[in-house]
């Protein structure tokens, strides 16, 4: 990934770009705002992220953002300043950038910075494909069923949204990264007698702390620097419908209690606001996280947690059904074709049992991306087991040896230890870069640390190549 660092101290340039390099990011820096601008929208400048300083020589660093953003939206944009304040935080934040942190940078708090940016970009790339999705499936009259998959876990998921819909009960959806949990969600929308009315999604991984709570609750003008109108929050807009909290797992313990004083007094209260609104909506929530754990790490709230879990439904990742591979890789090269107007590529019944082998620790997201790379760079129009990336074989479900199982262990166990000693491997051929192990194992760096931690193996990260 290419980072632009772009500030006016030699001495910060060089601490971000060391601290970025170390962790397998290709970085550069300028000192000015316009270079900034001429590197970021030259045809050959496709950075993933940019560092911007507030206070430039030459422009205002928050004028270099608005330009930055116009031209290339998707790019996570981090403001850094050594006089920044809580009006200039927000300022950045509503115009644009990602994050804003202020000098002297800390090392951690850098990467932590650098993460959630580009896991909120992924996030919204994602929800935006998603979004597609459903509105081509909206106007064929949602005749398709999202959920694909005839195997006995999905069939036994679209069961349990079928009961589950008939409820006012909350619902919490579980299941890993890239598995479909708003998918579940939207289904669940369309199975209750809300179905009329509207779904509202609010991701907690892609609203900085600074404005979930008006993004959630509305404000009314004059609240805070920038509250220029009153607005009212996704709470209030999801009235007679379905309020999707995804990612709740990532929200702050404030924003935790304000939920859930929403949820017990059916009302809410704008930021800056003194009159309350009583509200009715259905709340599902999702998240990819161990909740339980939180709980007793202290960074959840118990209560919460269960106000939201009266009904869970658990998402099975692709591992647990290779029976769907199949299917889903028709269907994603089918999408693919009519969006090109073209005949669907198909797959060989050969490359498609070798798909169906594959663990998929990106589970449903991680086979799309990789059917649409196959069908856009295979010449032949059917895709064998030869045109497959060689990682496919390096992680095939069959290569562990079914002998290997010791008396009593399960399957999920053998199968957690075969991963141990796959990541463990990998770590020490990276001397302990936990950055470059996650791309060797086609992992973000985020799902290996959790993996780590659970494996008791957190402290690799520390080391350096």
């Amino acid at each position: 990934m290419k980072i632009l660092v772009c500030d006016d101290e030699p001495g910060i340039r060089r601490t971000l770009s060391q601290i970025l390099t170390d962790e397998g990011y290709e970085v550069e820096t300028v000192g000015l705002g316009q270079e900034a601008e001429g590197r970021a929208l030259a045809p050959d400048g496709r950075f993933d992220a940019v560092f911007l300083d507030v206070w430039l020589p030459d422009v205002d660093g928050l004028t270099v953002l608005d330009r930055l953003h116009a031209a290339r939206p998707d790019v996570p944009v981090v403001m850094i300043s050594g006089h920044g304040t809580v009006e200039t935080a927000v300022q950045a934040v509503k115009r644009g950038a990602d994050d804003f942190l202020e000098k002297p940078l800390s090392l951690e708090r850098v990467l932590l910075t650098l993460e959630k940016a580009l896991e909120r970009r992924r996030l919204a790339d994602e929800r935006d494909a998603l979004k597609r999705e459903l509105a081509t499936l909206q106007e064929r009259g949602g005749a398709e069923e999202p959920l694909l998959g005839d195997g006995p876990a999905m069939t036994r998921l679209r069961e349990e949204i079928r009961r589950a819909g008939d409820s006012e009960a909350r619902v919490l959806i579980t299941g890993e990264s890239g598995v479909g949990k708003e998918l579940v969600a939207l289904a669940l929308h369309r199975a209750s007698p809300r179905a009329a009315g509207p779904f509202i999604e609010v991701n907690g991984a892609a609203i900085p702390e600074e404005l979930i709570e008006s993004e959630l609750f509305g404000h009314v003008k004059g609240s805070f620097t920038g509250a220029l109108d009153d607005r009212k929050g996704k709470w209030e807009q999801a009235h007679g419908g379905t309020l999707f909290l995804d990612e709740i797992g990532d929200m702050s313990p404030r924003t935790q209690a304000k939920i859930l004083r929403a949820i017990q007094d059916g009302k809410i209260t704008p930021v800056g606001g003194a009159k309350t609104i009583a509200t009715d909506v259905r709340i599902v929530v999702a998240t990819n996280r161990d909740l339980p754990a939180m709980i007793r790490a202290g960074t959840f709230r118990e209560d919460l947690y269960f106000r939201l879990a009266v009904l869970p439904l658990r998402v099975p990742p692709l591992s647990e059904r290779p029976e769907d591979v199949p299917v889903l890789t028709t269907h994603f090269a089918g999408q693919l074709a009519k969006r090109r107007g073209r005949r669907p590529k198909t797959f060989t019944p050969a490359a498609l049992e070798a798909l169906s082998g594959r663990r998929w620790p990106g589970n449903v997201r991680e086979l799309q991306n990789l059917v649409e790379r196959l069908v856009l760079m295979t010449p032949s129009p059917a895709v064998d087991v030869a045109d497959l990336p060689p990682e496919t074989d390096g992680l095939d479900r069959r290569a562990a040896d079914p002998e290997a199982l010791r008396p009593g262990q399960s399957l999920a166990e053998a199968r957690d230890g075969f991963e141990r000693r796959v990541v463990q491997k990998v770590l020490t051929e990276t001397k302990g870069n936990v950055s470059r192990a996650a791309e060797r194992l086609g992992l973000d760096r985020t799902t290996l640390h959790r993996r780590l931690r659970a494996w008791g193996l957190e402290g690799a990260k520390e080391e350096r190549p």
